[in-house]
């Protein structure tokens, strides 16, 4: 906690003109602080969360709120579901044009940028900048969060690693799973359920103290069968395309197969299910099959739900399935029959469906709309480009939120006045106009707008995510990466703790704070200056000074176990309760410092070429360290592609589909067609199937009939791997 004597002034909150201009040119264009800039309710919250720290300990706003992703913008909104207001917004501007995932529970934040590989973490609870995680970028990776752990999964690979959700770092040795995996969610007792294609068999896995451990086994499909899965309130349901059946299996009993009449192949479902009724997504025939009560009595229907449709998602009895060529949903019950749809103004590309916190969100990512879906089948408009209310004003000025056409019944959540739901056939309404904007309340900071309504010119810094910290002896040392300020150069960083600060110089990543009490905890800010501000803060881990140093380690080693991946090792100190462990490269191009409670840990996001340098320090219990050791300089290998493996092709109607496995560093995959079908050769990047499998598919022409296809990965600068793999040949039953 930051005393608020000595904390420096809160960075400015962002220009609500700045925010409406935007929404009435349909996108922005300027820049972002790096890390993630959060707007809060009011000037007053603004200044204890971001600065002082005075509410900092709990997000009493959590409950009932989401946050959704705007790819144009790069930023993340927190909306509140009982009023569809925005109250916080996050922004990570080189995400920017990125399907960022975003994982949440109501004690952290997790932004996923599959293209870079990077892990942002907040703490909702101190509103703080607390982790950074770089998993490389190509990789299949899942983030989870459960009640009270979290854990990465490389579906590629098979690895599952408990994680600190506020450091993102390990906790425990890293559990090896047959690879690929499929799926991957906490159910509600936190088992952490995976499907095994390879095995036939679902896994439950449990976080026991600091690991990961599988705690259930259990047998769902012939060995090698393409299972998809949905996991559930009590365990998770897997389709089983060889038997014919879905399969539905808890930690408390054996399976529970139920048959089905319809063709699993190629299924679908969303990753997590609440709720009773699960839906099963068949895009080779446009149908929805509904499993009810999975465990107990199964009960099944099917459906047409169209052609083009997405993963269909089950809430409250009935099924919502994305179109997202249409910007609408379509609502069925569990009978099959159609009710109202629901429509978002202005949507384009995909549509996320998630349900969370008792509501559906749909999330328009690659747009500013979104809406929220109760209960009762109510549908209301997310203006996601709305400005959270400013200080002094409890509703920001945003008019009141919008019903959207949709929902099976005539009713619409409460929303102060808004009109009730039209009946089928009816227009979707417009999208609410932006309004006027206002001048700042006195004491914001808020700057001037630009002549003629132009965005502002600059920006504050990042948050310098993130600060590693050790202790020593009545003092502490803190060191950082270089904050994003894309605007202006960094003048200074500010360090504050609860009863002091200190300043450095905007070129220096790296302070001593002395004159610290031995025993007391300390937990340190760090913010960037630059010309146009003060950015937000970074967190560090608490720590406790004391005299008591732990040795240096021995035998620091170094060697490059994957592609990007380097697995730095060492001898355990005594007295140690984790190991801090910084990389250089000598580039300059540092990654993030990793921690380990083990002797050894895995650094990913290297770049192939690189000299990397490795320093190891012990800490204890405290964070006290002592000396540091670092390994011999270790040289990453050059990516060596490789033939992809598991290639094989699927023929529905007039498309026949190609799979195989991803290739580390592939930048595309050439696909060579054999056979009498007459196609020619393509070069694409192909579309995730999931368990880290790639797929493509081609138009059969008119007289194919029996087919094979070769696979070859293609690097960056456009050279072809030496081998390649080829799917068996096989023909069609059917002549057209």
């Amino acid at each position: 906690m930051v005393d608020p004597s000595s904390d420096p002034a809160p960075p400015a909150p962002r220009p609500a003109l700045l925010r409406r201009w935007a929404r009435a040119a349909g996108e922005r264009t300027r820049s972002h602080a790096s890390g993630i800039t959060v707007t809060l309710l009011a000037a007053a919250v603004v200044s204890s969360v971001l600065g002082t720290g005075a509410v900092g300990r709990a997000d009493e706003m959590s409950d009932g709120t989401v946050w959704l992703w705007t790819s144009p913008v790069g930023e993340a909104v927190r909306v509140n579901g009982n009023n569809a207001a925005v109250d916080l917004v996050a922004s990570l501007p080189e995400a920017a044009g990125v399907d960022v995932q975003v994982v949440q529970n109501d004690e952290y934040l997790l932004l996923y940028d599959p293209a870079s590989g990077k892990v942002t973490s907040v703490d909702l609870r101190r509103m703080g900048y607390s982790g950074v995680l770089e998993l490389g970028s190509g990789g299949d990776f899942g983030l989870v969060l459960g009640e009270e752990t979290a854990a990465v999964i490389d579906r590629a690979t098979g690895e599952v690693k408990a994680v600190d959700p506020a450091t993102l770092q390990p906790t425990g040795a890293t559990l090896n799973v047959p690879a690929p995996l499929t799926g991957g969610a906490f159910d509600d007792s936190d088992t952490l359920w995976l499907g095994v294609p390879t095995q036939g068999t679902a896994v439950g896995v449990r976080i026991q103290g600091e690991d990961a451990a599988i705690t259930e086994t259990l047998a769902v499909a012939e060995p090698g069968t393409e299972i998809a899965m949905t996991v559930l309130d009590d365990g998770a349901l897997v389709t089983d395309p060889g038997g014919g059946r879905v399969v539905a299996v808890r930690g408390d009993g054996d399976p529970v197969a139920t048959d089905v009449p319809v063709e699993l192949e190629g299924a679908e479902m969303p990753v997590r299910t609440h709720g009773d009724v699960v839906a099963v997504t068949l895009p080779g025939t446009g149908e929805v099959l509904t499993v009810s009560d999975p465990a107990g009595s199964a009960g099944i229907g099917h459906f047409p739900a169209g052609d083009g449709g997405g993963t269909a998602t089950a809430y409250e009895g009935r099924v919502y399935v994305p179109f997202p060529e249409e910007g609408t949903v379509r609502v069925f019950d569990a009978q099959g029959a159609e009710l109202n749809p629901v429509s978002l103004p202005g949507a384009e590309g995909p549509l996320e469906l998630e349900v969370r916190e008792g509501r559906l969100y749909i999330n328009s990512p690659h747009t500013g709309v979104a809406a929220i879906v109760d209960p009762d089948g109510g549908a209301t408009v997310v203006d996601k480009a709305d400005p959270p209310p400013g200080p002094g004003d409890a509703d920001g000025g945003a008019p009141a939120p919008q019903p959207l056409p949709g929902g099976n019944v005539g009713e619409q959540p409460e929303t102060g006045g808004a009109a009730p739901d039209p009946g089928p056939g009816t227009p979707a309404s417009e999208e609410p106009s932006a309004p006027e904007s206002e001048p700042a309340p006195a004491g914001t900071d808020e700057p001037d707008p630009a002549p003629d309504g132009e965005p502002d010119a600059g920006e504050a810094p990042g948050a310098p995510t993130p600060v590693s910290v050790t202790a020593g002896d009545g003092s502490a040392f803190l060191s950082w990466p270089e904050a994003y300020s894309p605007d202006a150069p960094v003048d200074e960083y500010r360090i504050t703790w609860e009863d002091g600060r200190v300043t450095v110089g905007g070129d220096e990543l790296d302070a001593e704070v002395t004159g610290l009490t031995n025993g007391t905890t300390y937990r340190f800010m760090v913010r960037a200056v630059n010309s146009h501000g003060t950015g937000p803060a970074a967190q560090t881990s608490e720590i406790v000074p004391g005299p008591q140093v732990p040795d240096a380690p021995a035998d620091v080693t170094a060697t490059a176990s994957g592609s990007g991946t380097a697995t730095v090792s060492w001898s355990a100190v005594e007295g140690a309760n984790d190991y801090l462990v910084a990389t250089r490269a000598a580039s300059g191009e540092n990654p993030s410092d990793r921690t380990s409670g083990q002797t050894s840990v895995d650094v990913a996001g290297l770049s192939p070429g690189e000299t990397y340098t490795f320093t190891v320090t012990a800490r204890t219990e405290g964070m006290v360290s002592g000396g540091s050791t670092d390994s011999a300089p270790l040289t990453m290998p050059e990516v060596q592609l490789g033939a992809p493996s598991g290639v094989s092709h699927t023929v529905s109607g007039d498309n026949v589909t190609v799979t195989w496995a991803q290739v580390d560093g592939a930048a595309e995959y050439t696909i060579t067609p054999r056979g009498d079908g007459g196609l020619g050769a393509v070069t694409v990047t192909g579309s995730s199937a999931g368990g880290g499998q790639l797929s493509h598919t081609l138009g059969r022409g008119g007289t194919g009939r029996c087919y094979s296809f070769t696979v070859v990965a293609v690097g960056a600068d456009g050279t072809a791997a030496e081998s390649s793999t080829s799917s068996q040949s096989r023909c069609e039953q059917e002549f057209r």
